[in-house]
């Protein structure tokens, strides 16, 4: 019987895997026309099924609850508005310029031919995702748009959300008379199918796992195709001794409490000791009062009311994706830059400063995915970036870089026009 289980688990991923290449062949062609018609039935379906994904969702909710974290229920209940914003991200992506058969440089050699980079789709990608039903939709719309097959994986908690909006993608596709296999979502948790499906590399082009530490580090360690990730998001706010004090404390709330289950929420507040205790506690009980608890350093516990210890350095690398973070006190910009470097995962920090040359020097000195200047790091969101959605937030360099939105989904390739030229 487990010879079996095992046998038909290899044999539905391999089914998987080589529709998503047949899809994929068809997709990589097909007109803006023809993608953009898709989307906008896809938007007016979802609009059409809301009683019906909230009714499948209720089913996802009411089995997962005591199973997993309130930051996780909250990532995985859907409303009409979360709806509703689904349906807007479809159609704003089908109102984007076309990804696709863009020039990127083109010239002529001196041989007279002509040379051209020009922009195509990666092919078949295979997308994991934890408990964020609406992930599926935008992981659909995105590789879809920019011509691309698409292997959805979400988290077994989502499993009856998930499908019904999988299915909505895909009946926009077969009333449009394309392969329904270009959008295709796994049906089963059996971990041994994700492993089976991230040594295809005759068939899957890129693997995207967008979720916790421990399924991105499982993804990483056994794939054989190439992967755009990030592990965590364990972002920073430096407020310099020439902010605006005006501007820090609902900068700081916004970022850690607006929605603490994110990997854009802030998770460690570095302040130049040179701000007096008084304007500290102004920025800081807001946070407070919104049931934040603070860790830190034997100068933090000191300064700052409430603030616990931190104990090993190490925590520093934690990210709480709760009401919970870290307070420290560094010398200057220079100082947290470089704690930024040591501590940070590469995806979003902040500063909050008025001086120009402050702002400029930590923009070039931390190394980080997004790095923003007087604003909360909640912004760093495909949406908020006009990206329409995003299919993750790479901290890789390569391919792509931050929020993931249709032009990160193509690679390009070489077109050299001769009129008979040979090679000497």
């Amino acid at each position: 019987m487990v010879k079996k289980m095992k046998k038909d688990i290899e044999q539905y991923g391999l089914a998987l895997a080589k529709n998503s290449k047949k899809a994929a062949q068809i997709v990589r062609v097909l007109p803006l026309e023809i993608r953009n018609r898709v989307l906008l039935l896809a938007a007016k379906k979802l609009r059409q099924e809301v009683p019906a994904i909230l009714k499948a969702n209720a089913k996802d909710i009411e089995s997962s609850i005591n199973l997993i974290s309130e930051a996780m229920i909250d990532r995985l209940t859907l409303s009409p508005d979360s709806i509703e914003a689904m349906a807007k991200g479809v159609e704003e992506i089908a109102a984007f310029d076309d990804p696709l058969n863009k020039v990127l440089e083109e010239k002529t050699l001196d041989n007279g031919m002509t040379l051209s980079r020009v922009a195509v789709p990666i092919g078949s990608v295979f997308f994991i995702y934890e408990s964020r039903p609406n992930v599926t939709i935008d992981g659909a719309a995105l590789c879809f748009k920019s011509g691309n097959a698409v292997i959805l994986r979400g988290g077994k908690e989502s499993i009856h959300s998930s499908t019904l909006l999988a299915n909505i993608f895909r009946s926009a596709l077969k009333e449009n008379d394309i392969d329904e296999n270009a959008v295709q979502l796994v049906n089963t948790p059996d971990r041994s199918l994700m492993t089976n499906l991230l040594q295809m590399t005759a068939y899957i082009d890129l693997v995207i796992p967008r979720g916790g530490e421990n399924l991105i580090k499982t993804v990483v360690e056994q794939s054989r195709i190439p992967v755009i990730k990030h592990f965590n998001g364990i972002c920073h706010i430096y407020i310099d001794k020439s902010a605006d004090m005006t501007k820090v404390a609902p900068i700081l709330v916004n970022a850690k409490t607006q929605r603490v289950g994110v990997c854009n929420a802030m998770e460690c507040v570095l302040i130049n000791r040179d701000i007096d205790d008084k304007a500290v506690e102004a920025f800081i009980a807001p946070l407070r009062e919104k049931g934040v608890e603070m860790l830190g350093d034997a100068e933090a516990q000191k300064r700052v009311p409430g603030v616990q210890d931190i104990g090993e350095d190490s925590n520093y690398h934690r990210e709480y994706l709760a009401l919970k973070m870290n307070v420290k006190f560094v010398e200057d910009a220079a100082d947290a830059c470089e704690h930024i470097e040591k501590y940070s995962s590469r995806h979003t920090d902040a500063i909050i400063a008025e001086d120009q040359a402050i702002q400029d020097y930590f923009v070039k000195n931390v190394d980080s995915s997004s790095v923003m200047v007087n604003a909360s790091t909640r912004f760093a969101d495909g949406g908020e970036y006009g990206l329409g959605a995003e299919v993750g937030i790479s901290t890789d360099k390569l391919h792509a870089r931050g929020p993931m939105g249709v032009e990160s989904l193509c690679t390009y390739k070489w077109v050299l026009r001769g009129n008979g030229q040979i090679r000497s």
